[in-house]
């Protein structure tokens, strides 16, 4: 199976669906991450900086040197301003007949995140012929919506693949420090996610997912 796994920012990918990408390699399925922006952030008030490309590429390749995953594209549009418009659109069409692209995951309905937002309509446009499209859930967050995408699939990633996410998220330390100075804990969050979802499900841990289109493979 070739995979594309697609995230607004430089953790995404990690935070939503790392633990299956791991279940994919282990299968020895190809996997492709695009990276939408270029993770250039600065504190919304403040005008902080919080990360660097320089950064935020480096924390990213790390976590996917965790399970081989080699081929991670870079998009380069500005963090917080990603769009929803014909190159990105065209940019993810090029990895899908490049890469032949079979299995997509990308973020789901109902966030709040502009970039997320964009991220997803764009992987709509692109991926209109992609059999398989799939949304993952983000990890918990201060963020409302008015629309609770249902988790309609699940993923059991008890074991190597739980762990193999948490050390690949770990590797976002600018992230992780972000909200650690709000009050937030990102691991303590995934992993009640994690447990919650795999209650679900009855497993320890697993990946929650809504389906837009699945074919048999």
């Amino acid at each position: 199976m070739n995979v594309l796994a697609i995230g607004a920012h430089h953790d995404d990918v990690e935070f939503g669906c790392f633990g299956t990408l791991t279940r994919h390699r282990q299968n020895n399925d190809k996997v492709v991450v695009a990276v939408m922006s270029n993770g250039a952030l600065k504190h919304s008030v403040n005008d902080d900086v919080i990360r660097t490309p320089a950064r935020s590429e480096l924390e990213t390749e790390q976590a996917m040197s965790l399970i081989g995953i080699e081929d991670v594209v870079h998009l380069n549009y500005q963090d917080t301003a990603v769009p929803f418009s014909r190159e990105t659109i065209t940019d993810i069409e090029r990895l899908v007949d490049k890469h032949n692209i079979d299995m997509v995951y990308t973020h789901w309905a109902g966030d709040t995140h502009q970039d997320h937002i964009n991220t997803l309509d764009s992987t709509l446009s692109a991926c209109r012929n992609v059999k398989n499209v799939l949304c993952y859930e983000q990890v918990p967050l201060p963020r409302v919506t008015t629309t609770y995408p249902v988790a309609n699939y699940f993923v059991d990633i008890s074991g190597v693949p739980f762990n193999k996410k948490i050390q690949a998220s770990k590797c976002h330390v600018s992230q992780i420090e972000k909200y650690k100075k709000g009050g937030f804990d990102i691991i303590d969050g995934l992993e009640v996610m994690a447990r919650y979802r795999g209650n679900q499900c009855g497993v320890k841990f697993a990946e929650a997912f809504n389906i837009l289109k699945m074919s048999w493979l």
